[in-house]
This record gives structure tokens, C-alpha cells and sequence, in this order.
């Protein structure tokens, strides 16, 4: 395909943004409303692959069941003129995880809370669908910047999920082959349990948010054996172990998600996300004190209380309505001094004046 190509009548591609074995994502405009989308486009021998062709349709329709800003949006579904099956996305604007890690070798504690906050939420309504990611990495995981500038974390590749609808199970898997990406994967899956729920996705979160925290894998392993067997034999290193720095209430949070046995790990993407969303609240009261603190008169409210960011706000600015009240004070009685010391000075001028008669 070529810049410029159009696709059913209505997409007109414009610029490739990535390729692969099975096929390739473009940027493109729909004609039809002038709108900029991103177009994934199967190639045609890969089509012929029914578990591929599946894992593709699957993906739409993981995608579509569940809309959440922080999944990316699927718009439209066809096949190219060519037979090539497509999907047509939201167009994103940023970088995927893994890039900003290679770049930045770790994420600051207050924003990968912001940014895990709604993907656990996101993941929360996935598997109350009864559709579970099971490849959760940074590779999957987009860091989407709104018009406003704000950062939104997205969800992408829904392709082997496992969709448990009535009727069906779309487990998408070929006799031997592993479904995941080895170092994030759960120890349920690298055992080969084919029971899978949300759980194996909180497990890979915390894989990925432990990288990003500290710059490191919780297991490492110098081949695929060996670190399947780290994963189902070891436990974790403590995230603070890794870097001691770090919110004690963040690395609690994390190490919760990668507990080996999963009925002892946190039980769901929701639980997580109340659990991210009162670590943000703290991260947030505790750089308010921080900065609050280098004001005179701010100490006092943003000291040892553990108060949210608006309440610390709130409480600031009353005392410093309370200053202009007391300078206006200072100033009467000091106006009132001068009333006193001037009728005194008249008083003596009028006795002096009196005994020179």
C-alpha cells in the first residue's frame, strides 16, 4: 500500500506509523467526515490464518465492548479491496510506554499514578465483561496526550484476550504455544492454567509499574526456562528493595499485585484503582505541603495532617485573609496614639501660655 491509496472508498492513507509480520498500522483521513484515524491493516496471508484472523476480530470486539477513555477507541471494521481485513482506530498522539521508558528509564511515583489510575479502571470494566488482556506490557500501553496537553494512559491489543461469552471462549491458542510476554507474565500462566481471570492482568500491571518505578524486572532470568521457573518458584524482590526512595504506600500498592499465589494477590482491577486513587491523594497533600511550606504562616496547616490537596487549599487562604485585618489594626491604634500625643502638646502650649500672663 501506498500514501494517498484509498481504502473502501473513504479512508485515504497518509503516513505509516509502524509495520510487522502480520501487518502494518497507518495514519489515514476519512473522507467521507474529515477525520484523522489510524488504520490497522492485516496482510493478506496472514487472513488465511484462522486463529489470526480470529485474534484480529477479536480484538474489535474486546475494544468495542468496553469504552473507556483509557482503551483505545475502535471506529470501524472491513476488508481492503485486496481482502485484507482492517480495524480503524482513534488516531493517538504520543508514544507507546516502552519508548518513554528507553528514553527515560523510569517514571516519576505522582505520574504513573496518574496514568495507572485509569488503566486499572479501564481493566476493571474489561473483566467485568468477562474479557481479560493476558498481555499487559509496555508495548501495550500508550501514553495518549489530549488537546489540552493533559496525559492519558491507553490501553491497545486486545488480540489475544480471552473473551468468555456465552456459548463461546475465544482462548486463541494453538496446541503448545504460550500466550503472553514472557517477563510479564503471571505465574498461572506460565504454569499453563487455563482458568484465567483478572487476576494474571493485575499481576502483568504490576510487572510493568514495578519496571517503571525502579528500571527493573522483578524476575530476570538469563533464558525462557529459567525465568519461567524464577516466576513460579520466587518470590518478587520488595519494589523498595530495588529503590528505597519511593512512597512507601506506592510500593505496597505494587507488591500487592505480584503475589505468586493469586488468591493472596489484590483480587481486582477495581480494588487497585481505589488503591492508586488514595496514593495519588497523598502524593498530591504531600507536594502541596512542600510547597505550601515555604510560605510564612503556611506550616502550621500543611504540617503533619494528612489532608487531601483541595482541603490543605482551602484551609491555606484563610489565614491570609486574616493579615489585612490586622495591619488595618496597627494602623488605628497608631493613628490613635498621634490624636493623644497632639491633644497633649495643645493642652501645654494653651498652661504655658497662661503663666507667661
Amino acid at each position: 500500500m501506498n500514501p494517498g491509496e484509498l481504502i473502501q472508498s473513504r479512508y485515504r492513507l497518509v503516513k505509516l506509523l509502524g509495520a510487522g509480520a502480520s501487518g502494518a498500522v497507518w495514519s489515514a483521513k476519512n473522507e467521507l467526515i474529515d477525520r484523522d484515524v489510524a488504520l490497522k491493516v492485516m496482510a493478506p496471508d496472514v487472513a488465511e490464518d484462522a486463529v489470526a484472523l480470529q485474534r484480529f476480530f477479536n480484538e474489535a470486539k474486546a475494544s468495542g465492548r468496553v469504552r473507556s477513555p483509557s482503551i483505545v477507541e475502535i471506529l470501524d471494521l472491513g476488508q481492503a479491496e485486496d481482502g485484507s481485513p482492517f480495524l480503524v482506530f482513534e488516531l493517538l498522539v504520543g508514544e507507546g510506554l516502552d519508548e518513554w521508558l528507553r528514553r527515560e528509564g523510569i517514571i516519576a511515583p505522582e505520574q504513573l499514578v496518574e496514568l495507572f489510575v485509569g488503566i486499572a479502571r479501564a481493566l476493571d470494566m474489561a473483566h467485568q465483561q468477562g474479557i481479560v488482556h493476558r498481555d499487559l506490557k509496555p508495548a501495550n500501553l500508550y501514553v495518549h496526550r489530549l488537546a489540552h496537553g493533559e496525559l492519558v494512559g491507553k490501553i491497545l491489543d486486545f488480540g489475544i484476550s480471552k473473551i468468555f461469552d456465552t456459548g463461546h471462549n475465544f482462548t486463541l491458542t494453538r496446541t503448545g504455544c504460550v500466550v503472553g510476554s514472557p517477563a510479564y507474565m503471571s505465574p498461572e500462566q506460565a504454569s499453563g492454567r487455563e482458568d484465567l481471570d483478572g487476576r494474571a492482568d493485575i499481576w502483568s500491571l504490576g510487572v510493568v509499574m514495578y519496571e517503571a518505578l525502579t528500571g527493573t524486572l522483578p524476575h530476570q532470568a538469563p533464558n525462557y526456562n529459567a525465568l519461567m521457573v524464577r516466576i513460579l518458584t520466587q518470590d518478587c524482590d520488595p519494589v523498595m528493595t530495588r529503590k528505597p526512595d519511593l512512597p512507601p504506600s506506592l510500593c505496597s500498592v505494587v507488591d500487592a499485585c505480584l503475589k505468586r499465589e493469586r488468591e493472596e494477590r489484590t483480587a481486582s482491577s477495581g480494588i487497585l484503582a481505589n488503591q492508586l486513587e488514595a496514593v495519588l491523594r497523598e502524593l498530591r497533600a504531600a507536594r502541596f505541603r512542600a510547597q505550601g511550606g515555604r510560605r510564612a504562616g503556611d506550616r502550621h496547616l500543611a504540617g503533619e495532617r494528612n489532608l487531601p490537596a483541595a482541603m490543605v487549599e482551602g484551609a491555606v487562604t484563610r489565614p491570609l485573609a486574616r493579615r489585612p485585618r490586622r495591619r488595618w489594626q496597627s494602623r488605628a491604634v497608631l493613628v490613635a496614639a498621634g490624636v493623644g500625643l497632639g491633644v497633649c502638646l495643645t493642652a501645654l502650649v494653651l498652661l504655658g501660655m497662661n503663666w507667661f500672663r
